[in-house]
């Protein structure tokens, strides 16, 4: 039992505290690559509220592990990352990306949506579940990597937590923005490309010899680039985008080749081989009338011959954390949990889930991920920390 009731507990949030750790790590430019300074400045952090703390993963690189309570039976991990994209036009900002600013419920800088902010509040939870008293061991993996595909992050701890070499959590949630809705679910991910066959032949003589594969590919970009009419509750839609294309060797040459490279994202249910029976529909149906139509599919196999993809990934609303969520955002919001399925991109939950672990997510409402003038809105950091509080004493009294 906790020596805290819930509303005791919910009264100790400080949304300056929020407002003043989120603050220091915007500060601090942590572009993936240069993540050092910052996970040294966070582990001090943690260490000056009495936490035991410690590294993982490589020396310029390290990975924050830190768990109070460590002896209870069951282990509850929020995972963020403290790594950021680069900022791609300063011009384009109105206001320092490095240099946070707090302008009424907005708090602006890099890595204040994406995924700062959300990591002070795991910190402030850090701070606050001391004093709970919880029959639940609480931690935080803070991560560098993840928006470069978390090689050098919460892989190097996940693979720990396979060979036996890491405890094991039974929960995790990951904090990236939900915008304070319950994400069970995550599109999977297919990159293939498509390669269009044309005849070289000098531009003098495009219209009676040449076969422009540019052209075909232009083609097959429209065919390609449609709404999906396909739906899952827990996910949404699937997406599919051409965001690459590259053709031609020079400029008076027809050129022979045209190769397009596709993002395609998955929902629950759907496989590579159901993706390319779509594509090649898609594309047949594009050159029905063209007797030069050429092209074909081209992407990574397995030794079984089988196209390499991530599926998409879930937790069941009606596991163990997905009952304490529906539970806790009630308690905390004193309004009913929506599912998160709106457009948004994998975290590292999927990592989680890849080895049976329930992952969930939830974070707050921000704007400008990855763009100009980055914000997050400061109410929903305080809300989600109420959350997270209440999900913490719910999995405490649960069972």
């Amino acid at each position: 039992m906790s020596t805290l009731s819930l509303e005791s507990a919910l009264s100790k949030i400080d949304r300056d505290r929020i407002i003043e750790i989120a603050k220091d790590l915007i500060s601090i430019p942590s572009v993936s690559g240069e993540e050092k300074e910052i996970m040294h400045f966070t582990r001090g952090l943690l260490e000056d509220m009495g936490i035991d703390t410690e590294f993982h993963g490589g020396e310029d690189r390290p990975i924050i592990q830190a768990v109070t309570n460590p002896d209870a039976e069951k282990l509850l991990i929020f995972n963020g990352h403290l790594d950021v994209v680069p900022i791609a036009k300063p011009d384009a900002w109105t206001r320092e990306p490095w240099n946070p600013i707090l302008e009424e419920n907005r708090l602006f800088g890099r890595g204040s949506s994406d995924m700062k902010s959300s990591c002070a509040v795991m910190i402030h939870l850090m701070e606050l579940v001391q004093d709970m008293d919880l029959d639940l061991a609480i931690g935080v993996h803070l991560v560098p990597d993840e928006e470069k595909g978390a090689e050098f992050g919460s892989k190097i701890l996940v693979d720990k937590i396979k060979s036996g070499m890491l405890r094991r959590p039974d929960y995790v949630v990951i904090g990236e923005q939900s915008n304070l809705k319950v994400r069970i679910a995550e599109r999977g991910m297919f990159g293939f490309q498509v390669k269009f066959y044309g005849r070289a032949a000098h531009t003098a003589a495009s219209r009676v010899s040449g076969i422009n594969a540019i052209a075909k590919a232009a083609k097959g970009v429209l065919a390609l680039q449609h709404h999906i009419d396909k739906f899952h509750e827990w996910i949404g839609y699937p997406m599919q985008s051409v965001n690459i294309i590259e053709g031609g060797k020079v400029t008076n040459q027809v050129p022979a080749e045209c190769t397009i490279t596709v993002d395609r994202r998955l929902i629950i249910g759907e496989t590579a081989e159901e993706v390319v029976a779509e594509v090649t529909a898609d594309l047949e149906n594009a050159g029905r009338e063209d007797s030069d139509w050429r092209w074909e599919i081209v992407a990574p196999k397995d030794e079984h011959g089988n196209w390499v993809y991530t599926p998409a990934n879930y937790s069941s609303p009606e596991s163990e954390l997905g009952e304490a969520f529906m539970k806790a955002v009630p308690a905390a919001l004193v309004t009913e949990p929506d599912l998160y399925v709106e457009w948004a991109g994998s975290t590292d939950g999927r990592l989680y889930r890849e080895i049976g672990i329930e992952t969930f997510g939830f974070g707050p409402i921000g704007s400008g991920a990855h763009g100009p003038d980055e914000f997050v809105y400061v109410d929903t950091l305080e809300k989600a920390a109420r959350v997270y509080v209440a999900l913490a004493h719910e999995l405490s009294h649960s069972g």
